[in-house]
């Protein structure tokens, strides 16, 4: 890990350790979206520690303000952002703090993000910046769209956000380095199920049937030209059929098939023409074959889009702690983020910490049984959190 040589820390060996031991007592007790009840008893519990007046919010989420070294600033303010929740999976890591609860994990970082907005909560109280900084500890990231919560029970208001920041740790990314995106961060997640309605009969007589099973086999070829054809080549986009279910027995024809998938889109012109055109593929080939299509099309959360300003601060930030050749711009991700709500309203920048390491077999990718990290760079992570902070009033 670089260092900072010839300067004194601001993260203490002893803030460090708080901070990687916090993280591994949350990732023993993993919850899933919106059940994050004891997660927030423990940052409630940390922040009041610090003198600070936590409060609930959207259920399971926890917001609290740090007030700044100047009593009279009224401007907006700056919000740092960590998220809460885990994912339905068993945990294949064989370490000491491993999960306890069968069948849920962290196994996307979480509780490292929940760990370094404590950390970089206790610099923020013992070493104040100008201005006031907002904690923003959201539930239900993964798949409850938990943003949008905090956002109804008025996160981004009293006393309103003029900016939001936050971290990721990611296995993509080498332990010390860390990326960046100036623009398009991650992509539009949108969701659709598909019945294709047909009908039954038996199989040695296709002819008296209509048979959902070869309707859905050209509909998922066929959805493929969403991309090949209809968007433009130098965008990107993606559809993907992930599950199809259909039929009892090898001499059965049966009356339905259920298609479920997504659609990964980065404007808001390709992610309305991605549905209008699986739409329309979907009724005519159906209907060309005599039968019927139900389709329900669900928008989840725009696209992530980084303020250029403001991810030319945090990038300053990140070059002065980990030094300029260990931080770097990166391509777009087609995974989604509910960050990008907050950013839909506020400028802010959402940034990668590298936490791969081969030498510890932290070199999984997130969401996978196996998901691990390299601690060291937390404290790293809490520094450049508390950074742009100040950098933001200065």
């Amino acid at each position: 890990m670089p260092a900072e040589s010839g300067k004194k820390r601001l993260v203490s060996e002893k803030l460090a350790k708080k901070v990687i031991n916090l993280r591994r007592t949350i990732h023993q007790w993993p919850e899933l979206k919106f059940e994050e009840f004891k997660t927030q008893e423990l940052v409630i519990n940390e922040l009041k520690k610090l003198g600070l007046k936590p409060r609930k919010i959207a259920k399971t989420g926890v917001t609290a303000m740090i007030p700044g070294s100047d009593s009279a600033y009224k401007g907006k303010v700056v919000m740092l952002r960590a998220d809460l929740d885990a994912l339905p999976l068993t945990e294949e890591v064989d370490v000491p703090y491993k999960s306890k609860v069968k069948g849920k994990m962290h196994a996307c970082g979480h509780d490292s993000h929940v760990a370094m907005l404590i950390g970089a909560a206790e610099l923020l109280v013992k070493n104040p910046i100008p201005g006031p900084v907002k904690l923003c500890f959201q539930p239900a990231e993964e798949g409850g769209i938990g943003a949008q919560d905090m956002i109804d029970d008025g996160i981004l208001e009293n006393p309103e956000v003029g900016a939001v920041f936050a971290l990721h740790v990611w296995s993509g990314i080498k332990t010390g380095k860390m990326g960046f995106m100036f623009g398009p961060c991650m992509a539009n997640v949108d969701e659709f199920t598909i019945k294709v309605i047909g009908k039954g009969g038996h199989a040695a007589y296709p002819q008296h049937s209509v048979d959902p099973i070869v309707i859905s086999s050209e509909i998922v070829n066929a959805l493929q030209t969403v991309v090949t054809r209809s968007i433009d080549p130098v965008d990107t986009a993606v559809v993907t059929i992930g599950s199809i279910h259909g039929g009892t027995n090898f001499n059965i024809i049966p009356p339905e098939v259920e298609m479920q998938g997504t659609t990964r889109t980065f404007s808001d012109r390709n992610r309305d023409l991605a549905k209008k055109r699986i739409m329309k593929i979907c009724k005519n080939i159906a209907g060309m074959h005599g039968g019927k299509v139900e389709i329900d099309y669900r928008y989840q959360v725009p696209a992530t889009i980084n303020d250029k300003k403001m991810c030319e601060l945090m990038f300053g930030v990140a070059q002065g702690v980990l030094g300029k050749r260990n931080v770097y711009e990166q391509p777009p991700m087609m995974g989604g983020e509910d960050l990008s709500l907050y950013l839909r309203k506020v400028p802010g920048c959402f940034a990668f910490l590298g936490v791969q390491n081969p030498k510890l077999d932290a070199i999984y990718p997130h969401h996978h049984p196996k998901f691990a990290i390299d601690e060291s760079p937390l404290p790293h992570g809490v520094e450049i959190l508390y950074k742009t902070a100040l950098k933001y009033y200065t």
